[in-house]
């Protein structure tokens, strides 16, 4: 029994020692040859680039094909592009001259084909596109700036002013909207030399635009006074969130103006506001209830109409439509929210007020629609600018 115990010892001891055993690792793949190379190279140039399509070599060990160009000179660029696909895309390029391209299919033990060399040769970069396309006009308290980007590449257009000779950055505009227009404020009603160009994530940059002009004459208006005794006007608030919310400085997710949703809540909802005497009227900002949650949705106004008038009437008699307002999403109606809709939200939603508007004491607000399809409205802030001292100042 003692002899029949020692040999199971035995044999328990001799399977720990060859489980112990240290295992030789076993690569996933040998090496093999290199792959054969990529053929029928087809080069489609575009802005600031091109594509490459090419039939790719029958190999079960290809991983990817890899195009090597240099780009600036002395700089080596790489572009992957799977095996599951036939082609890849060469971006970034700031020049239209002529560039040398490599083209690699590499294996999963990363060997390397022979080179299959083409010749590239992008059209005008969109650095360039966008930039010849900058067109800037003075504007109340600085100037509007419109671009074209057919394209609707990532892009920068920066906005600089020369003062005694020193250029001085006042404002960075993030886009890859295929056009649009942005406006610099805080300007005083000075004759100026202002500057533009437009850069990308490459480092590219177009020609400087040199603009002289001279920004008009504004102010921003003290706050109004709410009217409440209109029976027009929708008048009732969510949890005392009323008027004053709007012109207090603060643009935030909780504080704002807030109207009650309730059964007499039916669209258009106006509110009114007086702003003590004729009043010339250059633009208003509007910001939204911040957070993902309110820009561009819910009870965020998205539709409504600006009206004027002199003098207050129990009706809509006496009163002059002045304008129609839509806040716009950058990204679209139905796209989910982007940094540059963020950006755009937080910095306020800029309306001017049309060439030969009249001067008025009060302001009626009248919001047909909102984002949410909700019966109410909600504000975080406005701000009104323009001259209320029409005639009594000095430019």
């Amino acid at each position: 029994m003692r002899h029949l115990i020692k040999y199971i010892y035995l044999g328990i001891g001799c399977l720990i020692v060859m489980a112990c055993k240290e295992e030789t690792p076993v690569a996933l793949t040998d090496g093999g040859n290199a792959p054969g190379v990529v053929r029928d190279v087809v080069v489609k140039n575009r802005n600031g680039g091109a594509k490459l399509s090419y039939l790719l070599p029958v190999d079960d060990d290809l991983l990817y094909v890899k195009a090597v160009y240099e780009y600036p000179a002395g700089n080596v660029r790489e572009v992957k592009a799977s095996a599951y696909v036939d082609s890849l895309v060469i971006e970034g390029i700031g020049g239209t001259e002529e560039l040398e391209v490599s083209l690699y299919a590499v294996s999963r033990a990363e060997r390397t084909s022979n080179a299959v060399k083409v010749a590239i040769q992008p059209m005008t970069p969109p650095v360039q596109l966008v930039g010849s396309s900058l067109n800037v006009t003075a504007d109340f308290g600085g100037f509007v700036v419109s671009f074209g980007n057919e394209n609707g590449a990532e892009i920068v257009i920066e906005a600089m002013k020369n003062t005694e000779g020193m250029w001085a950055n006042l404002d960075a505009y993030y886009t890859k909207s295929k056009n649009g227009i942005f406006t610099v404020r805080g300007q005083d009603a000075e004759p100026s030399q202002f500057g533009f160009f437009v850069r990308d994530k490459w480092r590219n940059r177009s020609d400087t635009v040199v603009v002289d002009l001279t920004p008009l004459y504004e102010i921003q208006l003290p706050a109004p006074t709410p009217v409440t005794i209109l029976p027009g006007d929708y008048n009732l608030h969510f949890s005392n969130l009323h008027y004053g919310y709007m012109f207090d400085g603060i643009v935030s997710d909780n504080n704002y103006m807030g109207t009650l949703a309730a059964e007499t809540a039916i669209f258009p909802l106006s509110f009114t506001l007086d702003f003590g005497a004729p009043t010339k009227f250059s633009r208003f900002v509007y910001w939204m209830r911040q957070g993902d949650g309110h820009i561009y949705n819910y009870c965020s106004p998205e539709d409504w109409e600006i009206w004027g008038t002199n003098e207050l009437t129990n009706d809509w008699n006496g009163w002059t439509k002045i304008m129609d307002c839509t806040a716009v999403k950058p990204s679209g109606p139905s796209a989910a929210l982007t940094a540059e809709d963020r950006e755009l939200a937080a910095k306020g939603l800029d309306f001017a007020f049309p060439p030969g508007t009249d001067t008025y004491r009060y302001i009626r607000w009248k919001t047909k629609t909102v984002f949410g399809r909700l019966p109410a409205v909600q504000i975080s802030e406005l701000a009104f600018f323009g001259d209320n001292n029409v005639g009594g100042h000095n430019d």
